[in-house]
């Protein structure tokens, strides 16, 4: 006799059905709550391995903002003869230590030793450099009669027959130590040892979060194959037990399938598996937001674009801040004359050469074809010298040719927003000193005259 019709016939023993219902929900619950708990434990690791990487990435960072700043404030003295630049700068390397502290702090929290001997190669090098910022120190002060207890100045070591020099040229040695290709060579230097050190955790970090996910993996696997079980008995007894537990199963599945949350329902077991992929659910959407990293940057050269840029434009003090349009010059007739891959090319280099020279603080763009934008914070018209020779040095860095591509420069236009209502005319007067200089047919940094308009 067919089985459905033995069964339509004799019926089912609801004891029986129950008993086995029971029994099978038990050991479906009790592995359930085994695989979720498992996985609990799996997520918290997994969160603790991140945390742990954003502090150590932290500290590869901070070591890095340490250096630049050192640099940042010699180079300031060199141009502008201050001595609170000086003060500031013994006040990061004798009291604050950001460096030091970094490397520490690597020692002590990184998974094995081979991101602290990265790091701590940095440090060295960041130190050995200072020999060089000590020099161009002593010759500023000497220059301009400072005195000063600082050993390390008068402790410096300077080039024989310096004495016999003027005051200016004193100066522009003391500029050139530090603005020089050998200078930045050794900055690029430090920059690779922490760029090595970051690639260095998150390849740790990576190897450790694949082996979590692949056993996530598992578990989510596991109770999927347990979740259908448990359904298809559900299903079998439906006409028998009167709609037990359907009513929030269904629920749950179409909201599944609009991509929503799971209502909070039902059981205790219902409950608590709801809970479990609502955490799950909500990691996925922050992974989501994640990607809008790549919305407000240009693939290209992964510099802000113009989305990014609006973003920056809303959240700047305006009166601190330099306004620079950068265009290649030339650039169509490179690109015409040697293909787009080529051209692709020295816009990579263009943008890795504003990356190098300016800040971490300050912001840069691509906010069309060849056209570059830059937020320089914290500036003024007093120290437009400073602007003039980070382009310089980046005219110098793409006339080079040793890399295959063809020689290549830049043209400048700088407006500063402390002598402006708004952004707007900001933007628009530096445009006007970069017309001035493609106008006259040169390459190099021009800026927005106010004396003229006043």
């Amino acid at each position: 006799m067919n089985p459905l019709k033995r069964v339509k016939k004799e019926g089912i023993s609801l004891k029986i059905a129950h008993i086995l219902m029971i029994v099978l929900t038990f050991i479906i619950m009790c592995m359930l709550l085994f695989f979720t708990f498992r996985s609990s434990v799996l997520y918290s690791e997994l969160g603790d391995i991140t945390d742990s990487y954003i502090e150590l990435q932290k500290s590869a960072e901070s070591l890095m903002d340490a250096s630049d700043y050192l640099t940042d404030k010699v180079q300031r003295f060199t141009v502008i003869l201050d001595e609170a630049d000086m003060n500031a700068y013994f006040d990061e390397a004798h009291n604050v230590r950001r460096r030091e502290i970094a490397v520490e702090e690597m020692e002590r929290r990184a998974p094995d030793k081979m991101a602290y001997e990265v790091l701590s190669l940095a440090l060295e090098s960041s130190v050995n450099l200072m020999d060089t910022e000590y020099r161009a120190m002593k010759l500023i002060c000497d220059a301009c009669g400072y005195t000063t207890e600082f050993p390390e100045i008068n402790n410096a070591v300077l080039p024989e027959g310096y004495e016999k020099m003027t005051r200016d040229e004193k100066i522009h040695l003391a500029q050139s130590l530090v603005h020089d290709g050998k200078y930045y060579e050794q900055k690029t230097s430090i920059r690779k040892g922490m760029e090595d050190c970051i690639k260095t955790l998150i390849d740790d970090t990576q190897r450790v979060q694949t082996s979590i996910n692949s056993k996530l993996r598992i578990n989510m696997a596991v109770m999927q194959v347990l979740l259908i079980v448990q359904s298809i008995g559900m299903i079998i007894v439906l006409w028998l037990t009167s709609y037990l537990g359907i009513n929030p199963i269904l629920k749950s599945v179409q909201r599944i399938r609009e991509n929503k949350k799971m209502p909070v329902t039902g059981s205790y077991e219902f409950r608590y598996l709801a809970k479990t992929y609502n955490k799950m659910y909500e990691a996925v959407q922050k992974s989501i937001e994640n990607l809008n990293y790549e919305a407000s940057h240009d693939k290209l050269t992964n510099l802000y674009n113009r989305a990014g840029y609006d973003l920056i434009s809303e959240s700047i003090d305006l009166s601190s801040t330099a306004v620079i349009i950068i265009d290649a010059d030339k650039f169509k007739e490179i690109n015409d004359t040697n293909g787009h891959q080529i051209g692709d090319a020295i816009l990579r280099k263009i943008a890795d050469a504003l990356k190098y020279t300016f800040r971490r603080e300050d912001y840069i763009c691509r906010i069309g074809g060849d056209e570059f934008f830059v937020f320089m914070l914290h500036m003024d018209e007093k120290r437009k010298n400073l602007i003039s020779i980070k382009i310089d040095h980046i005219n110098k860095e793409l006339a080079d040719t040793s890399d295959g591509l063809p020689a290549t420069s830049i043209s400048v236009g700088v407006a500063f927003g402390c002598n402006e209502e708004n952004l707007e005319s900001t933007f628009k007067h530096a445009d006007e000193a970069l017309y001035f200089m493609k106008s006259a047919g040169k390459h190099g940094c021009s800026f927005y005259d106010y004396k003229i308009t006043k």
